[in-house]
């Protein structure tokens, strides 16, 4: 939880104190590194067909328009580009879709990405006609915006893989072309190089700030469930014991007689109250009194194991224990165990005429829920149950049997 604390502060820090470009704290990079990984895969599911038909599209455009000027070596230096190029980016792709590749693009897409831009570079100062050189040009600008821009990489990404294209252009002296076209090639390099950077800054810069926001929201959904879940637990739980409370018991009950009921199920209760207790306080005080019952709802918690048992406060000095899916012998063996267990708890009782320590009395009932029973029917039992234990002379338990809805009537 502290973790969290400090990770939000630090987040509502970097966002209200944030540079022209937003940094992302050491403790996010990995959880930010694994978003953009997912990012890109997602990217490549989707468009990776696509991606595939660019590539043929720009070999089949270079065959269609300027096939008059593919003779000899221009012919040559054309296939051998494009066989390059796309075996690259065929290359790419079947990486992109391997696991092994697909959490550390950032490593061998710059290389892959400057390696087919160097290409087209370096292919555009062998060709001889001044046609296919310009229109080389402009396909190596538009691998240089796809590739930047459609690939999503991070600036170093695309920044690195620039660079890997640009030395391409030292080739450019022992080339036939002028300085002049050299020159010009260069500059719209450059100039559609700082364009693609300026817009994967941009682009790197807004999603970072999304992470962040999202980071956040996560953070706080995280801080409002934990703290809708204490108020839940503080709305069933009996401030005093940490025991349930009534309500609590009440929707339990309910949907323990129902599920009993479908499944057939016995379902038992028991009903416990601390003997002489009005003597107790008066003899002790409030404040001990208190003392006494959180002793005594900590041993009922420690009979009443099971994850399904739900021990309860049922008022004052009352305490119910419902038993989902216990028989009569079982829920009359947890009433011995829990009035011999109290006894061992020892707790002075100076103002009892029972026994000289806190003793209890137990009120058990057990049925099979069916459509002529009630639920409250259960209860009474129990509620009988103890009453008779209270007159049997306390410091014990009795059985009590719940009445059909026939037997009631009669």
């Amino acid at each position: 939880m502290n973790s969290e604390i400090s990770t939000k502060l630090e987040i509502e820090r970097s966002l209200r104190h944030r540079s022209r470009f937003v940094q992302i704290a050491p403790n996010l990079a990995a959880h930010y590194q694994s978003q953009r990984d997912a990012d890109f895969n997602r990217l490549v599911d989707l468009w990776s067909p696509l991606l595939l038909l660019a590539f043929l599209g720009c070999l089949g455009f270079g065959l269609i328009f300027f096939r008059q000027h593919l003779a000899g070596p221009d012919l040559h230096t054309y296939a051998l580009t494009e066989c390059l190029a796309v075996g690259a980016g065929l290359i790419g792709l079947i990486m992109a879709r391997r696991a092994p590749w697909r959490g550390n693009t950032g490593r061998w897409i710059p290389w892959m990405f400057g390696f087919i831009i160097a290409v087209k570079v370096a292919s555009t100062f062998r060709f001889h006609s001044a046609q296919l050189a310009h229109n080389q040009i402009y396909m190596t600008l538009i691998v240089l915006l796809v590739g930047t821009l459609a690939l999503q990489q991070s600036l170093f990404s695309s920044f690195k893989g620039m660079v890997i294209g640009l030395s391409a252009f030292l080739l450019a002296p022992w080339s036939h072309t002028s300085t002049e076209f050299t020159l010009l090639f260069l500059g719209q390099y450059l100039l559609a190089a700082c364009v693609c950077l300026f817009v994967s800054f941009i682009r790197e810069d807004r999603d970072r700030v999304a992470f962040l926001q999202a980071r956040l929201l996560h953070i706080e959904k995280l801080e409002v469930n934990r703290l809708a879940g204490e108020l839940a637990a503080q709305v069933s739980r009996d401030s005093l014991t940490g025991l349930y409370n009534r309500r609590h018991l009440e929707d339990t009950l309910k949907s323990e007689w129902d599920r009993a009921r479908r499944n057939r199920n016995s379902l038992s209760m028991l009903m416990i109250d601390v003997d002489h207790f009005k003597q107790f306080n008066d003899h002790y005080g409030h404040p001990t009194g208190d003392q006494c019952l959180q002793e005594i709802a900590r041993v009922i918690a420690q009979v009443a194991q099971r994850p399904a048992d739900v021990v309860a406060r049922f008022g004052g000095e009352e305490f119910i224990v419902l038993l989902p899916d216990t028989k009569l012998d079982g829920a009359i063996e947890l009433a011995r165990m829990l009035v011999r267990m109290v006894d061992d708890a020892a707790i002075p009782h100076q103002a009892s005429s029972t026994a000289a320590w806190v003793t209890i009395s137990v009120g058990v009932a057990c049925c099979t829920p069916h459509d002529l029973l009630r639920k409250q029917d259960l209860m009474e039992a129990a509620d009988k149950a103890l009453y008779e234990a209270k007159h049997q002379g306390r410091h014990g338990f009795a059985i009590g049997h719940p009445h059909a809805m026939t037997e009631r009537a009669a």
